[in-house]
């Protein structure tokens, strides 16, 4: 009798282990449907996909300089561009009333975007 209780005890611990897990993954949904604020959450969702694009085009710039595959000229082409678009999405964020925080989407599983 005392094995069989201990078989229930291990899997009320590992029953109350998923559901805490679950709830830790549990979000309210990731886009917001009401018609106010679909514009905000459709720029949100482009702003973040641009910065995601913008943080990959940087690294691939740093590994060109680390490379010497760049000209001084061109390193700073980039470099000016990059700062630019950098500075285009937060201005066009704070417009909207987004931190730069909220464009780091949440991929469930996956875990976070950036």
């Amino acid at each position: 009798m005392k094995k069989s209780a201990d078989v229930v005890a291990l899997q009320v611990k590992e029953l109350e282990s998923l559901r805490k897990e679950l709830q830790r993954h549990a979000q309210p949904p990731r886009w917001n449907v009401d018609p106010q604020d679909v514009q905000k959450s459709v720029v949100r969702l482009v702003l973040a996909l641009v910065e995601f694009l913008r943080k990959l085009l940087e690294r691939q710039a740093i590994r060109r300089m680390e490379t010497a595959t760049l000209t001084p000229e061109e390193t700073e082409k980039i470099g000016q561009a990059l700062m630019k678009l950098e500075e285009t999405i937060r201005d066009i964020a704070q417009k909207f009333g987004l931190k730069l925080e909220e464009l780091n989407l949440d991929l469930g599983p996956l875990g976070r975007l950036m």
